[in-house]
Order: structure tokens, then C-alpha cells, then sequence
């Protein structure tokens, strides 16, 4: 088990503790009598929910220098590129789904993949930077 893990498994078990405490006081208190015992199940959910967001937040890696590849189309598989240059030979999904025999929410996801990919974000990016890598008229 690496130390990641057991540090965020000690939080969420800190965490735990906290609300087990936190629900013997109140019955201590004998506030149990005045409230339902729902509530005390949706406020230890939201304990949760709220400690979960800040140990997500604190345990996100640090943002590094990324460096800026010359040639983003190199990112990209064969099956991608294909797919790019039938987007800028101007077909539709539908038809480039026909032509590589595959459904057309497979071609939706090779082309959010190239989207991601080239920090694109819509198909007319896609057919200019195509046309400008691949050289197409």
C-alpha cells in the first residue's frame, strides 16, 4: 500500500471517528428527542461529502509545466487520424461510421478523443487544423 493511501485512509477514518463522536454527543445532549433520526443520517452524509471534496481537493497533483508537443496530431492513433481526415473531407458520422463498419457512437468518442487530444473544441476546429496539418484542399 503506498503512503498516499494509507494517509487518505487515515483521514477518511479520522473523518469517520469524527462523526461517530459528533452523533454520541447529541444523544448525550439528548437532542435525539427533538429531531429524527433521518436528520442525523443526512448530516453524517453530508459530513462526508464535504470532508471527501476538501481530501479530493487537497490530494489533486500539483499542476506541472506541460510541454507543448510541435506536432499535436503525433498524439493521435492511426484509427484517429483517419477519422480526422474523413471529418475534413467534409462527411458526416453517420458516414464515416459506414465506412470503418462501426457504430456511430463509436466515431462520437474517436472524436471527442481527438477533441481532448488537440485542445480542440468543436468539428470546424477539427477540419481547419486538419486541412493545415494533413495538407488538404
Amino acid at each position: 500500500m503506498s503512503s498516499l493511501n494509507i494517509k487518505t485512509g487515515i483521514k477518511i477514518g479520522i473523518a469517520a471517528s469524527l462523526a461517530i463522536i459528533l452523533f454520541q454527543v447529541s444523544n448525550l445532549l439528548l437532542v435525539y428527542k427533538y429531531f429524527k433520526f433521518d436528520y442525523y443520517i443526512t448530516a453524517i452524509a453530508i459530513l462526508f461529502l464535504i470532508a471527501g471534496f476538501f481530501i479530493s481537493k487537497y490530494n489533486q497533483p500539483q499542476k506541472s509545466v506541460i510541454a507543448i508537443n510541435p506536432d499535436p496530431l503525433s498524439d493521435l492513433t492511426n484509427k484517429e487520424l483517419a477519422i480526422l481526415q474523413l471529418i475534413a473531407e467534409g462527411k458526416s458520422n453517420k458516414e464515416i461510421a459506414a465506412a470503418n463498419y462501426v457504430e456511430v457512437s463509436t466515431i462520437k468518442t474517436h472524436i471527442n478523443n481527438i477533441y481532448t487530444k488537440l485542445g480542440l473544441r468543436n468539428r470546424r476546429e477539427a477540419v481547419e487544423m486538419a486541412r493545415e496539418r494533413l495538407k488538404l484542399l
